[in-house]
């Protein structure tokens, strides 16, 4: 049996993997009915974690969670006690590494100490490290509407669309793919919102257009017009897209990546205010310059 490497937090206590077993015939399996978040904690200049962004990601799980009426039991306090928990156990004796948290809300109770729905948060280490450049292939599939599947609930659900999306673009040989909406403008990748630099200033479509609302372009944002950079929340053409000075891809996992091609057009990567953007997000959440735009919290 392949033991889950990683640390989980089960409705209200650090527990062992093999007592996170789903029903089979649950809503979380049978009806995708689980909402999920994914937060990092980064380590600082004086060797502490440090959550990014903790309150904004909670809050839109949260919301998720009113949406299709699954109840949070123990509110957003208690989910963040679950992932700094998480965190600091599965950061313990690894002084470099920073660590994934992905809280999640399942359609099904796993515990005993639940009652009508299960609060779990699983954490990983990761080694810190710059960002590899990636390529794009504008997918075929779209994002739905907000009266269909809304894109702003971060839902299990919707997620099948993006590995069809992914699927489809690394058989055709890029790493990732560009998700349109209904509309055929640009909404966002398979696994990150899409920021664009051109005359100057950098733009990314609102969660209006069909994409999350990311709490990583919103920290990014802060971070860019503190050091007087425009940054617009604009809809965009693929068109546009193709014609700008500069692509990257930005979330949780992602920071700050370079494209350096979409389809058939190639970009400089990073092009030059994307490149800046990248650096002053590192020094950040880091604990560096900008670092209190971040609402970090200490594990």
């Amino acid at each position: 049996m392949r033991v889950q490497n990683g640390t989980i937090w089960l409705d209200g206590a650090l527990a062992d993997w093999e007592e996170a077993r789903l029903p089979l015939m649950s809503d979380a399996l049978l009806r995708g009915l689980s909402v999920f978040d994914g937060l990092v904690a980064r380590r600082q200049t004086d060797g502490s974690l440090a959550l990014l962004g903790a309150e904004r990601h909670l809050d839109r799980l949260s919301r998720s969670c009113q949406v299709l009426g699954l109840p949070l039991e123990g509110g957003t306090d208690g989910l963040l006690e679950g992932c700094r928990a998480a965190a600091e156990q599965e950061a313990a004796g690894f002084p470099d590494c920073d660590v994934y948290i992905r809280p999640m809300v399942v359609g099904a109770v796993l515990t005993p100490r639940a009652r009508e729905a299960s609060v779990t948060v699983a954490a990983f280490r990761q080694e810190p490290g710059a960002p590899a450049p990636v390529t794009l292939q504008t997918s075929a599939w779209r994002r739905p509407t907000d009266d269909t599947l809304p894109p702003a609930l971060k839902v299990v659900g919707n997620y099948q669309l993006t590995r069809l999306a992914r699927l489809e673009a690394k058989k055709a040989g890029y790493d990732d793919a560009l998700v349109l909406n209904a509309q055929g403008r640009v909404a966002e990748s398979a696994g990150a919102a899409v920021v664009q630099e051109h005359g100057g200033r950098l733009s990314s479509p609102p969660p209006w257009e069909g994409c999350l609302d990311s709490v990583t372009v919103a920290l990014l944002a802060a971070i860019a017009r503190a050091e007087g950079i425009e940054w617009a929340r604009e809809p965009l053409l693929r068109t546009t897209v193709l014609g700008a000075d500069g692509l990257a891809l930005a979330g949780t996992l992602a920071d700050v990546v370079p494209v350096s091609r979409l389809d058939h057009r190639d970009y400089d990567a990073p092009s030059p205010l994307l490149k800046q953007l990248g650096t002053l997000w590192s020094e950040a959440s880091r604990g560096g310059r900008h670092a209190g735009l971040l609402e970090t919290v200490a594990v």
